[in-house]
């Protein structure tokens, strides 16, 4: 008898999804703007750069008459906290995987193009792992592959693509965990991988220790599989908690402090409104079908339980979180349980489905027709949602203002700044004082001191920031604007124009 093929890796599910990669590259390539910016986006970056010097602690700038301990984040910028131990130094509050990561990045590429590299990276293979998720859960290639295009659409992936946060990363380590979980049912190896995984997921975001159970669910109880996975998990709690305790004085403080005030059970009612409204329009109608997946015909118990325990941990945990319903892309949170909720989406329309005809045409066409009408929703979602397109130019005005100001500004100058302070940190050598921590007796302090110093004093501020001149008792004058970021000199030895 003649040798059987070996399977072909090129099959036509597979070659959409390479072309739709391909695609999505060029996308993210043309919007993405992976840099210092805001306040998470400067944060990481300062901190990227921390490690890279073998520190985890910054230098404080301060006027020599004003001592930080007077006024404890007057000279602070955003993504950063005073150190508990020297009121003189700063350290990041922000967790430390997606800062590890962008060393090794920097180092290879650059710091200017690293994040660019470092998101584009994870963006494509979160979508290729929904699409692995998916033949793992049982769906086939065609299923799968619009399991992908549910994700690479939806408008709140695509926006946490195209910057500096730890979302996409966090969803890519979590959906990496529990596949490799998965496959450890047939060759135990996995399960170490799995756990390697949640060490990565864990150190970028720390409640990526959610995913743990899905993992659980997923290896069974076979000792063997279950030690892998705690070997493999283990380093990354022991790096985070070496990195507290150097940072912050304490192996189980963060740099976030103490959370409580943050959670609330009185906030789950509006949350849970909140998902209703917004998850079918940011990842598809068909996230609607997840809670019916046990129900359906010839249901898979095991894929079951791991799908909707993964998307269920990560909703319940930030429905308690008063951030979570502020806004649309607040639902950034819970991007890692994406997957699980399309996937089990899409499981169980397939066998609610799969009675309805057993022609080959009509198994290509149906997927074909759920993947359109899901994309479409998530697409229709987008023009109102402009953020989305436009944030990678917005994180690179930063940029832009920096360099503005180092042209333009005397070099030992003052900068009154509070939403483009850890860009600026990051960008500049100028000091830079926090306008939400001046108050009258600190404004007068501040004219004294930058008098004596002999230095200029300005101000660097977007359109929502404006009213923080009326409460400085000087007078200010315009001198240039970098889009819709202005940048004012002080008179310090003129009253404000109608002020005292």
């Amino acid at each position: 008898m003649p040798e059987s093929a070996p399977p072909t890796l090129l099959t036509a599910p597979r070659l959409c999804l390479a072309a739709g990669l391909a695609a999505y590259a060029v996308l993210l390539y043309i919007l993405i703007g992976a840099v210092p910016g805001g306040s998470d986006n400067s944060g990481y970056f300062n901190e990227a750069r921390l490690f890279n010097r073998g520190t985890v602690h910054a230098p404080m700038r301060m006027l020599a008459a004003i001592p930080a301990a007077d006024v404890p984040y007057l000279y602070v910028p955003l993504g950063f906290k005073p150190s508990a131990g020297d009121a003189s130094r700063l350290v990041p509050t922000y967790p430390p995987g997606l800062p590890l990561m962008l060393v090794p990045a920097a180092r290879l590429i650059g710091w200017q193009h690293a994040g660019d590299f470092l998101l584009l990276v994870h963006s494509l293979a979160g979508i290729a792992l929904t699409f692995a998720l998916g033949r793992l859960c049982g769906l086939p290639g065609s299923w799968s592959l619009a399991g992908a295009a549910v994700l690479a659409a939806s408008p709140i992936y695509l926006i946490t693509s195209l910057q500096a946060l730890s979302d996409v990363p966090a969803t890519v380590w979590a959906t990496a965990a529990v596949a490799t979980a998965l496959m450890s049912r047939g060759r135990a190896g996995w399960a170490l991988a799995s756990g390697l995984c949640i060490t990565v997921g864990f150190l970028v975001r720390p409640s990526n220790f959610l995913v743990a159970l899905p993992v659980l669910l997923a290896v069974g109880l076979s000792p063997r599989r279950l030690l892998l996975v705690a070997l493999g998990s283990a380093p990354g709690i022991v790096a985070w908690m070496a990195i507290n305790r150097v940072a912050y004085g304490d192996a189980l403080q963060s740099g976030y402090g103490a959370l409580g005030g943050e959670f609330g059970a009185g906030l789950v009612p509006g949350t849970l409104g909140f998902y209703a409204r917004w998850l079918p329009l940011l990842l598809s109608p068909v996230v609607v079908a997840a809670p019916f997946l046990p129900a359906g015909p010839g249901g898979r118990t095991r894929v079951a339980a791991v799908l909707l325990s993964w998307a269920a941990v990560f909703l319940a945990f930030y429905s308690a979180y008063r951030w979570t319903h502020e806004q649309w892309w607040f639902l950034r949170f819970i991007l890692p349980a994406a997957p699980a909720l399309i996937v089990a989406g899409l499981v169980a329309l397939r066998l609610w489905t799969e009675g309805l005809g057993r022609a080959r045409a009509w198994a290509l066409l149906l997927p074909a027709l759920v993947a359109a009408a899901a994309v479409g929703v998530e697409l229709g979602q987008t023009p109102q949602l402009r953020e989305t397109w436009a944030i990678g130019h917005g994180e690179r005005k930063y940029g832009r203002v920096s360099r503005w100001l180092k042209a333009n500004v005397p070099g030992d100058s003052v900068l009154v700044v509070s939403q483009a302070s850890g860009a600026l940190y990051y960008f500049t050598a100028f000091t830079l004082l926090r306008h939400d921590q001046i108050t009258p007796p600190v404004a007068d302090r501040i004219r004294s001191s930058v008098l004596s110093e002999k230095r200029a004093l300005y101000a660097v501020l977007f359109p929502f920031e404006l009213n923080a001149l009326k409460r400085l008792p000087w007078a200010w004058t315009k001198v240039g604007a970098i889009d819709d970021v202005s940048v004012w000199r002080c008179d310090l030895e003129s009253p404000r124009p109608g002020g005292n």
